[in-house]
């Protein structure tokens, strides 16, 4: 019995959107593996002198003390969740993405740009909810001096402060994200279209590089604050069961 053609489209859209959760997670993954060093400094950077008073150093100063003091392994701390978070953020952020869209094109009958980028910040906002707990794991191990696992980590927060400490900083982590978005798809167009106006280049390769790379510096340009915001409080500890007052809470 042949299957219908219903039932074939169904079959052909599953498989699509599978390839593009892997691939997508894939890539996110492997640009994560390749930066990761760069993050580790970027949160040491974010924490230093935090509640204290005194001298701000630069990122030289910072990787050279880390690889003095912990060894080059200290560049790759958090490593296994960021690249869980990666996975499971890059593929959700697409897979999310559909769903959105059709959801506005079915309450308001239109999928112009403006719902696309609706539709964007939306899936990316909820993927970062959904990924928050990988996020302050993988934070929480960057600033770690300890070889601790990712098991034990985790293991540790929830019996020193709960179940809700794996969602801290995730309000500034999903404006973070809507932000990011916001930015990028901005300024990627925008780039875009003056490079192929004032200089030599074509639609290819090399457009799609220097075009992303001036979306990507404007992104972090723009989240950095609200970045900033989101690991001090990831990065803050309580003890379980505390309630308005009492508690002390340290960084």
């Amino acid at each position: 019995m042949q299957p219908r053609y219903g039932d074939a489209r169904q079959q052909v859209r599953g498989r699509y959107g599978l390839y593009h959760f892997g691939t997508s997670g894939a890539a996110v993954a492997a640009a994560t593996a390749f930066t990761h060093p760069l993050d580790v400094i970027k949160v040491r950077l974010q924490m230093q002198l935090a509640g204290q008073r005194g001298n701000l150093v630069g990122m030289g100063t910072i990787f050279t003390q880390m690889v003095e003091a912990e060894g080059t392994r200290s560049l790759y701390l958090g490593l296994a969740p960021a690249l869980t978070r990666s996975v499971v953020y890059g593929g959700l952020r697409l897979g999310l993405y559909e769903p959105c869209k059709h959801v506005c094109s079915y309450a308001f009958g239109s999928t112009n740009f403006a719902f696309k980028f609706a539709s964007g910040v939306i899936a990316g906002g909820l993927a970062t909810a959904l990924t928050n707990p990988m996020e302050v794991l993988k934070v929480r191990l960057q600033m770690s001096k300890s070889s601790t696992s990712t098991i034990g980590e985790m293991r540790k927060v929830l019996a020193h402060e709960g179940f809700k400490a794996l969602w801290k900083g995730v309000g500034p982590a999903m404006a973070r994200a809507g932000c990011l978005t916001a930015s990028q798809m901005a300024t990627y167009d925008e780039a875009k279209q003056a490079l192929m106006k004032w200089t030599p280049l074509e639609e290819g390769f090399q457009l799609h590089l220097i075009s992303s790379c001036i979306a990507g510096t404007a992104g972090t340009l723009v989240t950095a604050p609200v970045d900033m915001i989101k690991t001090r409080l990831m990065l803050q500890r309580e003890s379980k069961g505390c309630g308005d007052r009492g508690c002390e809470i340290t960084l």
